[in-house]
């Protein structure tokens, strides 16, 4: 059969059975994963999901396979950094395979109108070197992975966050001098950080709180990343890595001149926040 015979369309994320049949395709792939949940991790849970970006392909009306991208920011280097598709994942119903699903997929990607105002400049996946001469178009040397094992751990858990912030609180109860401190203090800080949902802080003299309130009416809004806020929490060079994170503009702090000023005077509260272990 030729590639013809199977067309690609756009993933319909209003249409209950496409998602269905999706998350058939991709539990049936990646089964011992998540224990079958992994669609639902990867992508209709997260933040960043964009339906526009999932493409199906067909077979008389039904959907035989699946193609996924999501849109990311690549480092290119030390101060560049661009937004990027990262390919995702493709299945394709067993018996389908070998018939060259997987290509029209992803050239059915890289011809879709829903990707061009996206403000990509690029895409990139992690592939087996093996497949380039049937799947994908080599532009650049593959870099190959390392050997060995690097653990990662997540950075922030909304949850375990409160928990802090309801142990940071009973803690200043006790302290006059960090008490008297707040006492002037009556902030609202939105924090913005890239693939994480917004936090939304409020401070003033009972102690801090996470806000359930409207982030428009903060006072001061911090834009970051995960991987900034893990070299802010480090505790030697802090104040040399926050002063590289603001020239870099890694770390960008909008507010008034004087919300600003009491935003300073209290970044002490901020740093206990965040220097305990939240993930």
């Amino acid at each position: 059969m030729s590639e013809e015979d199977y067309p690609c369309r756009a993933f319909n994320g209003n249409n209950g059975k496409d998602e269905k049949v999706i998350k058939r395709l991709i539990e049936n792939a990646f089964k011992d994963f998540l224990s079958g949940k992994y669609w639902d991790w990867k992508y209709k849970l997260n933040p960043n999901f964009d339906p526009s970006l999932v493409a199906v392909a067909e077979k008389n009306g039904k959907v035989i396979g699946c193609s996924h991208w999501l849109l990311r920011k690549l480092r290119i280097s030390g101060s560049v950094e661009v937004e990027a598709f990262l390919g995702g994942d493709i299945a394709v119903s067993p018996e389908y395979r070998g018939r060259g699903i997987g290509r029209s997929l992803l050239l059915f990607f890289r011809s879709s109108e829903a990707i061009r105002n996206k403000g990509a400049v690029l895409t990139y996946t992690f592939v087996n070197p093996t497949l380039e001469k049937t799947v994908h178009e080599q532009v650049v040397p593959y870099i190959p992975a390392p050997t060995t094992t690097i653990s990662y751990f997540k950075l922030l858990s909304w949850g375990k966050l409160r928990n802090r912030v309801e142990g940071v609180n009973e803690k200043i109860k006790n302290e006059k001098e960090r008490l008297e401190k707040l006492s002037s203090v009556d902030l609202k800080i939105l924090f913005q950080l890239s693939n994480v949902p917004q936090l939304f802080l409020e401070l003033n003299r009972n102690g801090i709180k996470v806000s359930d309130g409207d982030p428009r009416s903060a006072d001061v809004v911090v834009t970051s990343d995960l991987s900034t806020l893990s070299i802010l929490k480090k505790k030697e060079g802090r104040k040399r890595n926050l002063i590289w994170a603001l020239l870099t503009r890694k770390l960008k702090i909008k507010g008034g001149l004087l919300n600003l000023f009491r935003f300073y005077r209290s970044f002490w509260l901020i740093e206990e926040i965040f220097s305990g272990k939240i993930m």
